[in-house]
């Protein structure tokens, strides 16, 4: 069993089970002799009326739903008072069972409840726990509407006094005769109120055997309760997770999100009502889902694509790349892209060159649109509406959509919102919160850790996603101006709370794996190539643009590394694109030394084998050079130097050189300051320069014609005594490190 919040203490809860169990009468076996009959009012089919339907559906109801259709007059009873339509509908609703004498009866509301029980169940816990009793109310904790009425309750001794309208049950012929006998109500007028007037008249509360489920045997109302309530998930079994109210010991079978209690009832829908078990998982996640697998390109929904970069962003390069390789043909997308940050430009007009003929259309907001977030978002779902779309896929710049199956997957969901799960990699940021504070910001709910690592798979009705998410047309055609809905706070928080004030569901999907978040923080605009610098914040996009392809490849077991001179080791290291952006760094910041053997650089301020160079600590590399020395080069030395170890790898001499004809073309013979030395070759021989190279004077043995992003490993005293050969053209460029001085 597992607390959404804090728990009571479990021994009271097992002195309350105790004398409820012991108290309570046994089940009458009569109870399957009457029939149960639920009612609900719905004029239209909202998302929180399907999920009622679907479990209701599941555990054998049929529900007689009032109002389809009809429109709504009641008010809103979100704000304000009201919902007197829905009295007046179950009145008309009963007329066929006034003089049903075995026909019990339940009125439930639909948009914020669920059910969790067969009509058996139900009936049989109605007469073990309210025996005598005509009419059962729901209960809650507070007074509502009218506070003044409160000391007009009667006292209850034990469970929760006041009277909820939202759930109620009773003979058919009693709650007809109530109705039809007792004040008239207008559509706008409060039901709660007009039931409550009734309940606290001694005589009709007499008259009608009227009671409260005080300690919610049948209803449990959420609002003001959440850290009484837990679920219990019968792990290990394919039983369905059980409501477990703490503070009475009991397991409500009907549970009813009233007040400010919608995103915790939204939760417990990811689980109750037949959603979720631990033995089988998400069985509703394969319900109504959509298959394009036999539909023709040509019949293919048609998608719109919004593209936001609101902020400087890393790794823009790897973001256009993965949505052009997105498995949907793009005569069947309309592209609209919205970029506030100048500084991508060029890898916009990159992208479009190669791929904006391929889309169906594409429109662009540049930076000199001056459009604002909000009114970027919106005009993109306008744009979405007059392309009449199917479907509106949003996506922000620090999603990285890696799985190519992205849009055929969420369509397939079918669902009105679905957002992509998408996390930072080995954190426990995304793109979704699983609860709400009290002020409507994060909260962390109790399954979050379970979803973000996959532990627990599904389809999750969440109170706010971002980020990445699609939207079904008819949908896309309820959010206009969703963005600008609360000015307050932000756009995508407004975009949310527009989404649970209507109560439209935001789902995600964590069934596939669909790609990661970026972390934009501390873009420093000012660095050539930002990026490089990401290797702490951005591991898994630093990887994939700087290392050597082949990299893995030669830390495999069997990979035998190349020798090109006696305990000299070469191997794969950097990517060509990192060797280019540390040439472009050290070149932009241009202070190379003079190459004298002054250096106020270093301890001491002396060079005893000076070279032209830039150290890494000048741009700002350093710390991360370090930690690429401790993850990448430290394993590779201890692979072939078998039997030395040293963690974390130390280096005090870091820094890039540069070889050039007419400035320093070579280095006369010395011994390096390390225990070992990572020499890489940052550009190309006999194309970039020509010349250069290392003997090693001991073994008579030179390395030439040093590859791109390859490094040489080897000793840096006593053996390996070595020079730099000439460089006779062009400019060579290598980093360094003396490793373990």
């Amino acid at each position: 069993m597992t607390a959404i919040r804090n728990s009571h203490c479990w021994a009271l809860l097992l002195l309350y089970q105790s004398a409820f169990w012991t108290l309570a009468p046994a089940i009458d076996s009569n109870a399957a002799d009457s029939k149960l009959v639920i009612f609900t009012v719905a004029t239209e089919e909202t998302d929180g009326y399907r999920r009622f339907m679907k479990a209701a559906e599941k555990y054998g109801h049929d529900i007689k739903v009032l109002g389809m259709g009809d429109e709504w007059k009641g008010g809103d009873v979100r704000l304000y008072t009201g919902g007197g339509q829905k009295v007046k509908l179950l009145k008309r609703g009963l007329e066929p069972y006034k003089a049903a004498k075995d026909t019990i009866v339940m009125f439930t509301d639909s948009y914020d409840a669920i059910l969790a029980a067969t009509p058996d169940e139900i009936l049989q816990r109605f007469r073990k726990h309210f025996d005598g009793a005509k009419i059962v109310f729901s209960a809650e904790g507070y007074c509502w509407p009218d506070k003044s009425l409160a000391v007009k309750y009667p006292v209850v001794k034990f469970g929760k006094r006041y009277l909820n309208s939202g759930g109620f049950m009773g003979y058919a012929t009693d709650i007809h005769d109530m109705l039809s006998k007792n004040t008239a109500i207008e559509d706008d007028d409060d039901d709660q109120l007009y039931y409550t007037k009734i309940y606290l008249d001694e005589k009709l509360r007499e008259k009608y055997a009227m009671r409260l489920d005080s300690a919610s045997n049948i209803f449990q109302n959420l609002n003001g309760v959440a850290e009484d309530i837990v679920l219990d998930f019968n792990l290990k079994s394919s039983k369905d997770p059980q409501i477990k109210n703490l503070a009475y010991g009991t397991s409500a079978v009907v549970v009813h999100g009233n007040g400010q209690s919608k995103t915790l009832v939204n939760w417990l829908g990811n689980y109750v009502g037949k959603y979720w078990n631990a033995k089988d998982g998400c069985a509703a996640c394969k319900e109504d889902r959509r298959s394009l697998t036999e539909v023709q390109e040509k019949e293919l929904p048609l998608v719109t694509i919004a593209v936001f970069i609101e902020k400087p962003t890393f790794f823009m390069d790897h973001f256009f790349d993965r949505l052009s390789k997105l498995k949907y043909p793009k005569k069947r997308i309309d592209l609209f892209l919205h970029n506030r940050e100048e500084l991508h430009s060029d890898i916009i007009e990159k992208f479009l060159s190669a791929h904006e003929k391929d889309y169906r259309s594409v429109h662009t907001l540049l930076p000199s649109a001056v459009a604002d977030e909000r009114e970027a978002r919106n005009q993109a779902i306008e744009h979405c509406i007059s392309k009449s779309c199917d479907y509106f896929l949003f996506v922000d710049s620090e999603a990285q959509l890696s799985n190519e199956n992205t849009i055929t997957a969420l369509i397939e969901v079918n669902r009105p919102l679905v957002a992509p799960m998408l996390t930072r990699p080995g954190k426990l940021w995304t793109n979704f919160w699983g609860s709400l504070s009290e002020e409507g910001f994060y909260a962390r709910s109790e399954d979050y850790v379970e979803l973000v690592q996959y532990k627990r798979k599904g389809i999750w009705n969440v109170p706010y996603v971002s980020i990445a998410f699609l939207v079904q047309g008819d949908r896309v055609r309820q959010l206009r101006n969703a963005f600008s809905y609360n000015k307050n706070v932000d756009a995508d928080m407004s975009f949310a709370e527009f989404n649970r004030h209507h109560g439209y569901f935001m789902m995600l999907d964590n069934t596939n794996y669909y790609g990661h978040l970026i972390n934009t923080e501390d873009y420093d605009v000012k660095a050539v190539h930002p990026d490089m610098f990401q290797i702490f914040d951005n591991r898994l996009d630093w990887e994939l643009k700087y290392l050597h392809e082949n990299y893995t490849r030669v830390m495999s077991e069997d990979y035998e590394v190349e020798q090109p001179c006696p305990d000299v080791y070469w191997f794969p290291f950097f990517s060509k694109t990192l060797c280019e952006h540390l040439i472009d760094t050290m070149e932009n910041f241009g202070k190379w030394s003079d190459g004298s053997n002054q250096d106020n650089r270093l301890t001491g301020g002396y060079e005893n084998v000076p070279t032209r160079d830039i150290h890494m600590n000048q741009v700002g590399f350093e710390r991360q050079w370090l930690y690429i020395l401790d993850e990448f080069v430290r394993p590779m030395q201890e692979k072939v130097f078998i039997g030395y170890f040293h963690k974390p790898a130390e280096a005090v001499m870091n820094f890039v050189v540069r070889y050039r004809p007419d400035e320093q073309p070579s280095l006369r013979p010395h011994h390096d300051s390390s225990t070992y030395t990572i020499n890489l070759s940052l550009n190309r021989p006999r194309i970039d320069y020509e010349g250069g190279g290392a003997r090693f004077i001991r073994y008579n043995c030179s390395v030439i014609d040093l590859r791109q992003g390859w490094g040489l490993l080897h000793p840096g005293r006593l053996t390996h005594y070595h020079e730099g050969l000439p460089t006779t053209k062009g400019t060579r460029y290598i980093l360094i490190s003396f490793i373990n001085p």
